[in-house]
């Protein structure tokens, strides 16, 4: 995969999350949007940066995307959506 591609892909991302973002503000509640970024520094050997993909992190909640919308819970449940809008709401009404 080139860095271009990989970049436009997390710009995506990142587009998605704030359209997230944007309906939980609306709601009252807040969430903070994070870049995963990996550096290894090691003498003498270069590791280029490894992305971990964007999260939006509400609360006990944390919302991914790929392919569709990932929530995972601190204590290891999940749950997949496909519209902002549904993932907004499970997310109100899961954080109190």
């Amino acid at each position: 995969m080139g860095a271009i591609y990989t970049q436009r892909v997390e710009e995506e991302q990142i587009q998605q999350l704030g359209w997230v973002q944007d309906r939980l503000a609306e709601a009252g509640r807040r969430a903070l949007l994070v870049r995963h970024l990996r550096l290894t520094l090691l003498q003498n050997r270069y590791d280029p940066p490894e992305h971990g993909g964007p999260v939006l992190i509400a609360g006990p909640l944390k919302i991914s995307v790929d392919g569709g919308f990932h929530v995972e819970h601190d204590d290891g449940r999940t749950a997949d959506f496909h519209d902002a809008d549904q993932v907004a709401a499970y997310v109100t009404s899961s954080v109190s």
